[in-house]
């Protein structure tokens, strides 16, 4: 298991909030859109 794959497995056990610069910006809505859709962070 490399050591992305560790950070995302614990990141799924416990997520947590994050915040994100620049809320209007379409790369980091696609960011926030994935930690969502995976699970790693609410």
């Amino acid at each position: 298991m490399s050591l992305m794959d560790q950070i995302i497995v614990r990141a799924k056990t416990t997520p947590q909030r994050i915040v994100l610069p620049e809320g209007t910006e379409e790369r980091t809505l696609k960011a926030a859109d994935r930690v969502l859709a995976e699970g790693t962070a609410n």
